[in-house]
């Protein structure tokens, strides 16, 4: 009777096996974007599926022959139904429309969505040039709040990170910062910077964006500047229906945290004067201490600051579409810092060795305000013209505390076993404001069936003000990890600092297009910028009046009694200085396909650049100013091969110019002990501009909507590239100074690949970059005369801030019953040069880091959803080294390893960010 009924079984199995078939297909919208998470069903039974995250439904289970009716849907969408008749493994493919009402006359078409995969992989695939897109679908399910944070997440790009663990520069392929320019919606924008042109992208909250693009290679209607990567921020557009989200969420940083943590130093910096007194009065007024406040310079202790991210943005269209509006707006507090072990190297003129000379503890504390609102609005006329204003504000503020215990490392000044020795308290209390303005009005225009142009009239502003920097200074003696006879220096250590600059620019851009029918495309172009930059800088120094000593605490800045040394200011500062820089460029470029499976983008772009410089209070009669014009002459070929629907072979040549920072060409002098290097840096008047020659390969694969696979390689001949290196004057005095350097190389190899399945996917990407250059150092020679003298000696390495090797791999899960949403972002950076040093092969290495973050979302069906986003979740230290091995005593010192190992001059920890939020999408 068993046998019988498990033979039944088997047969019933078996046969229900084979008449049993399978449906599956896609659900996407009409731009082609995969409806993740809609649902398909059997009509009359419970038998559906989903779509995952590879873009496709399985149904399982239907019987062969059967003809039955599947129903399509999706919140927003208009449910669909097909009839179908099942036969083997069939295909049903759906395309679900909006869930809007039609208009009876529809004379504006639907607007690209720039915000989707799809659309960011078919951008990629479609461009004339090497790109990559980050879609803000991906950006919102990131773990990250700012664009800097984003960027490290594309192929070939690294973050040059703050002394609070803040990545705010991008290093693309491994060239310096300086390498790469910053667009918002098209259009270059000014530096906040006071020596530099590079923009500070954690200013932008990423939550303000519908896409990022970098551009790797330049045709000739781009701006010539770049070797790197042009980033191309794309602000949020108007959708063609109403849009409305917001969202809210809190945090902390394990840094601080009460248990174990370090105190969070804050200060009411709503009592800092931005103006200096000498700005507030007459030329030539002498001030007294009684213009200025003590009230904003006592730091006072908290534990568990919380952090909070506030966004919205609302856009629609009205008047039958012709008209779009959009408002976004973010505002961010977020407090950040590090513990710092740092260490101030000197060199044995004797053994050519570095030596750790003063071991300083520190502390940061950093409360940052960012925010943003952005507006666009735009009118379509008629299908041949087409307006649209856009406006950006973008805003920063970091009010930092860095307290800094400071030991000499002297024979018999510091014990480390014990923590006893001499030692200074250093205060650095500093307000950074930071803005970004930028106003565009841009036309759109069919002059004639064949010629169409678009032009844009763009004001810019970017500032920067630090008012009231001060250092406060105090010496005491560390007995058993306690401080006693705490006194104020005496001896300059006490100086306050108002710092302001400002970067204006106009600028004008003009396109046009010819259709040539069967002969290809022609495109005509110029631009013009008038760019003003203004800096002003002026210390005031104190001398306290007190003498005492405290025995077992610490002074605070208003328990001392203060006279002001220099009462007319010192405003003589080589940083007091205007400067121009006025750009006209004009280019030809023709687009042609030879055949249905090639393209062709070639022509070349003219840039004649006037830029300079006044100092206000020169040093000498013959150097008040400077100027330096020249045109250059920057041709690019772009070949596109499609192998198929799906695939493309690129190849890619451009010639770029890299102009020197404003700062870099000013004659100034900075001593030693304002400067991060620890040396005396000078300016170059004479500093010439870099020339490089760039050249790209990619394979691409786009097998799906949101998949693809691109292995790419480049290689950049680079001519008088500009690096920080060692001179010696005419008394043999050394310093560092801004030179170009012969020729440099930089050339590599990167993988990108996304891929879906149903319920996970996977993104990496790793690049492989090696660059080489060649600059003077030092070297210390012992002479006949038993002395040791300085020699300047070629020394062969890699670019500041190029590493061999960069990774990111990110493992996502989606689970559509649930509506969740998971994904595991991991950042590998290699070792790589952080700062230049003047000495040979002494330069100071970063430590490979791994940086891993964290991200969760649960939606629910009325458009609410719950996220948890988690940063640096391994707390990853960052790690600066010399290639010199430690000795027996200096691996005695804090954070040092072991003897042998690589001697530590930098080990800082960040902590773990968490937020926790809400967000809402109507």
């Amino acid at each position: 009777m068993y046998k019988s009924l498990m033979l039944s079984f088997l047969f019933n199995l078996t046969i229900f096996s084979v008449s049993a078939q399978t449906i599956k297909g896609t659900i996407t919208d009409s731009s082609g974007e995969a409806l993740i998470g809609a649902s398909v069903v059997v009509e009359g039974t419970t038998n559906g599926a989903m779509v995952g995250l590879n873009g496709t439904y399985i149904i399982k289970g239907v019987s062969d022959g059967a003809a039955i009716n599947l129903k399509a849907s999706f919140i927003g969408f208009k449910t669909q139904i097909k009839s179908v008749t099942v036969s083997g493994e069939t295909v049903v493919d759906f395309v679900l429309k909006d869930d809007h009402q039609e208009l009876d006359e529809v004379e504006i078409r639907a607007s690209r969505e720039l915000d989707t995969d799809a659309s960011a992989r078919a951008t990629e695939q479609h461009s004339p040039m090497v790109l990559n897109v980050v879609s803000a679908s991906t950006i919102e399910l990131s773990p990250d709040l700012n664009v800097a944070d984003v960027m490290q997440r594309v192929s070939g790009v690294s973050l040059e990170q703050s002394n609070s663990g803040v990545g705010s520069y991008a290093i693309v392929r491994g060239m310096p910062k300086r390498y790469s320019y910053t667009l918002v919606n098209g259009v270059k924008i000014p530096s906040p910077d006071n020596k530099n042109r590079y923009v500070p992208l954690d200013m932008f909250p990423s939550e303000l964006l519908d896409r990022i693009e970098v551009t790797k290679a330049l045709t000739p209607s781009m701006e010539g500047d770049a070797v790197g990567g042009a980033m191309n921020l794309i602000m949020k557009n108007a959708k063609d229906n109403f849009s409305f989200k917001v969202n809210a969420s809190g945090g902390m940083n394990t840094l601080f945290s009460e248990n174990g943590g370090q105190p969070f130093l804050t200060y009411d910096q709503s009592k800092t004067n931005y103006v200096a007194p000498h700005n507030q009065n007459v030329e030539g007024y002498v001030a007294s201490f009684d213009d200025f406040t003590t009230d904003n310079l006592v730091p006072t202790p908290k534990y568990n600051p919380v952090d909070y991210n506030l966004g919205a943005s609302v856009s629609n269209r009205f008047l039958g579409g012709k008209l779009g509006v959009v408002l976004a707006g973010s505002l961010q507090k977020l407090h950040r810092g590090s513990d710092t072990h740092l260490y101030d190297v000197g060199y044995n003129q004797i053994t050519n060795l570095v030596e750790l000379e003063t071991y300083e503890h520190r502390q940061y504390s950093s409360a940052m305000t960012r925010g943003g609102v952005h507006n666009k609005i735009d009118y379509v006329f008629n299908n041949k013209n087409s307006i649209s204003l856009y406006n950006a504000w973008i805003y920063e503020r970091e009010d930092q505390v860095r307290e800094t215990v400071r030991y000499r490392l002297w024979d018999g000044e510091y014990d480390p076993e014990s923590n006893s020795g001499t030692a200074t308290f250093v205060t650095r209390i500093r307000t950074t404001e930071q803005q970004i303005y930028n106003s565009t009005l841009q036309g759109q225009h069919q002059i004639l069936p064949a010629w169409k142009m678009d032009w844009s009239a763009v004001y810019s502003l970017a500032t920067r003000n630090r008012p009231d920097q001060t250092i406060f200074t105090r010496n005491a003696a560390y007995v058993n990890g306690v401080p006693t006879q705490v006194r104020v220096e005496d001896f300059g250590g006490q100086y306050r600092i108002w710092e302001d600059n400002s970067d204006r620019d106009y600028t004008g851009y003009i396109n046009n297009t010819f259709d040539l029918n069967n002969f290809g495309e022609l495109k005509l172009g110029g631009m013009y910028r008038n760019k003003e930059r203004t800096n002003n800088y002026i210390r005031y120094n104190f001398k306290p009046l007190n003498n005492e000593t405290k025995t077992g605490e610490d002074w605070k800045y208003d328990q001392v009694d203060w006279s002001l040394s220099n009462p007319k200011g010192g405003k003589t500062n080589p940083l007091n200085y205007d400067a121009h820089e006025n750009i006209l460029a004009y280019y030809a470029e023709y687009k042609i396909e030879p055949s249905k499976r090639t393209e062709i983008v070639g022509g070349v772009r003219m840039e004649h650049t006037d830029q300079g410089y006044t100092l206000r209070f020169p040093r000498y009669d013959d150097e008040p100013e400077g100027k330096q014009e020249y045109m250059d002459v920057l041709p690019s070929l772009h070949f596109r091969y499609k192998l198929n629907a799906n695939s493309n072979i690129r190849a890619s040549y451009f010639r770029s110019v890299i102009r020197p920072g404003f700062f870099e060409i000013v004659p100034y002098t900075l001593g030693e002990e304002t400067t991060d290097s620890g040396a005396e840096e000078r300016g170059n008047p004479d500093l010439k501009r870099t020339i490089t020659d760039n050249i790209d390969l990619r394979y691409e694969v786009f097998p799906g909507t949101r998949d693809n696979l691109f292995i790419g390689a480049f290689y950049k001949n680079i001519q008088d590239p500009i690096e920080m290196g060692v001179k010696t004057d005419e008394r043999g005095k050394t310093f560092l100074q801004p030179n170009n350097y012969g020729t440099a190389v930089n050339y590599g190899l990167e993988v990108d690949a996304t891929k879906y399945f149903r319920n996970f996917g996977i993104k990496a990407n790793y690049t492989f970059t090696q660059s080489s250059i060649t600059t003077t150092k030092v070297v210390f020679v012992r002479e006949e005369d038993q002395n040791n003298r300085s020699q300047e000696i070629d020394q062969t390495r890699p670019l500041q801030g190029q590493s061999a090797h960069i990774g990111n791999i990110s493992l996502l899960y989606k689970n559509q019953k649930h509506g969740l949403d998971v994904q595991l972002a991991n950042v590998i950076t290699g070792k790589r040069i952080d700062q230049v040093i003047r000495y040979y092969e002494k330069d100071l290495w970063q430590e490979a880091r791994w940086q891993m973050d964290f991200s969760v979302e649960k939606h629910f069906d009325f458009g609410l959803t719950l996220f948890v986003k988690a940063r640096n979740i391994l707390d990853t230290p960052f790690i600066v080294y010399v290639n010199q091995p430690a000795t027996e005593k200096q691996s005695k010192y804090p954070a040092q390893g072991n003897p042998g190992d690589n001697l530590k001059v930098r080990d800082e920890r960040y902590g773990r960010n968490f937020q926790l939020g809400l967000k809402y999408k109507l």
